[in-house]
């Protein structure tokens, strides 16, 4: 543990805290969305001029790029733990094994 990582373990194996999972929360996706929208509203508008319409349209970009990873990534979790919650049709499952 050093002053620049103060929360990883001296290997860099476990970086951060343990309450918070990684991955973005409610208050910076609804900040992404606000990006996402003024960035629109800036690209669509006529009174922008064109460079700041240029810029804002790259981060209203980026911010809807990092909103689709996280639905992405939200679903795929669903995905998994709703297969890990169903039987899977033919499976045997011993309490020994076979020998």
């Amino acid at each position: 543990m050093t002053a620049l990582t103060p929360d990883c373990d001296p290997d860099l194996s476990n970086c951060g805290s343990p309450t918070s999972p990684p991955g973005g929360g409610v208050r910076s996706t609804v900040v992404l969305l606000a990006l996402v929208t003024v960035a629109a509203l800036a690209v669509t508008g006529e009174e922008v001029p064109g460079a700041v319409a240029f810029l804002a349209g790259g981060v209203g970009a980026l911010a809807a790029l990092v909103l689709a990873r996280r639905a992405v990534r939200l679903t795929g979790r669903a995905g998994a733990a709703l297969a890990a919650h169903r039987p899977r049709a033919g499976a045997v499952h011993r309490s020994r094994p076979v020998g």
